[in-house]
């Protein structure tokens, strides 16, 4: 049996696959709503049966929350954690607590708004092959979905892709297509993405072409609102500390500088604060 932790864009994309694939799987969500709807080609209700934590029969719970809440999200777990987040950090946590947790990368573009959530763009998810029954079941329900042996390289190049265009959207308060189409935007991009490959490489997990993919990403997605952006547009917490903060972290630790994601992150963290938390 599956859970889903969290009902937010991926979430809700992951329990739109299940349920297309005949699984109505268990819902921990943070805020209950009388429908939650999943657009595609249409719009479909979900089939969930929410609950405040997962029952012990669960044999993966697919955390699907975003980082800073992560430690609650694990709280309502059980089974096998598959964490399918942004950033480094979150999985590094729940290995603490549940040493068989498993990362997963979601390219995927999903939009959420109140109970409502739409797909923005195809993409794929990218599951570890102890994930094997998930990706059966995700894939059946007519995901697109690639089981990889180690996972880590794929984590640390959408790492590297975040921290480029999620703090310079979020900044700018523009869509993803701002970082090919300014300038200006786009050398700080560029210099994002270097620093951050840079950290990947010395990491273990070098990254081929880091602009030019960050670029192809921000033209593919030219419409899209980066999670990042909608936080901060909504003042809610952002995913800083696992993405820029991340980079920052891990450069400190592999003795990389890395000046340009320090700058964004300061300045995405007083974006917060101006906020109130």
């Amino acid at each position: 049996m599956f859970a889903v932790v969290g009902l937010g864009a991926v979430g809700s994309l992951l329990a739109y696959y299940l349920n297309s694939a005949g699984i109505r799987p268990y819902a921990v969500v943070r805020t209950r709503c009388e429908r939650y709807l999943f657009c595609a080609e249409a719009c479909r209700e979900l089939d969930v049966e929410v609950v405040p934590r997962a029952p012990p029969s669960v044999k993966y719970a697919l955390i699907a929350v975003k980082g800073p809440d992560t430690a609650k999200a694990l709280e309502a777990a059980a089974g096998v954690p598959i964490l399918f987040q942004n950033g480094i950090g979150g999985l590094e946590m729940a290995r603490e607590r549940f040493p068989n947790a498993i990362g997963a990368v979601v390219t995927y573009g999903v939009y959420r708004e109140g109970c409502r959530a739409e797909l923005r763009g195809v993409g794929e998810v990218a599951l570890s092959r102890g994930a094997g029954e998930v990706a059966e079941a995700l894939e059946r329900g007519g995901a697109r979905v690639r089981v990889v042996d180690d996972i880590e390289p794929l984590r640390w190049a959408k790492l590297v892709v975040n921290a480029a265009i999620n703090p310079v959207t979020a900044i700018l308060r523009a869509p993803n297509g701002v970082v090919a189409e300014d300038p200006w935007a786009r050398a700080l991009a560029e210099r994002l993405a270097l620093e951050a490959a840079e950290v990947a490489k010395a990491a273990g997990y070098p990254v081929d072409d880091p602009v030019g993919t960050v670029m192809a990403v921000a033209r593919a997605t030219a419409r899209n609102i980066s999670s990042m952006a909608q936080d901060l547009a909504k003042c809610r917490p952002t995913e800083v500390d696992f993405i820029n903060g991340a980079v920052v972290k891990y450069g400190e630790r592999l003795g990389v500088e890395t000046p340009y994601n320090r700058a964004v992150y300061l300045i995405v963290k007083a974006l917060e604060a101006s906020c109130g938390f």
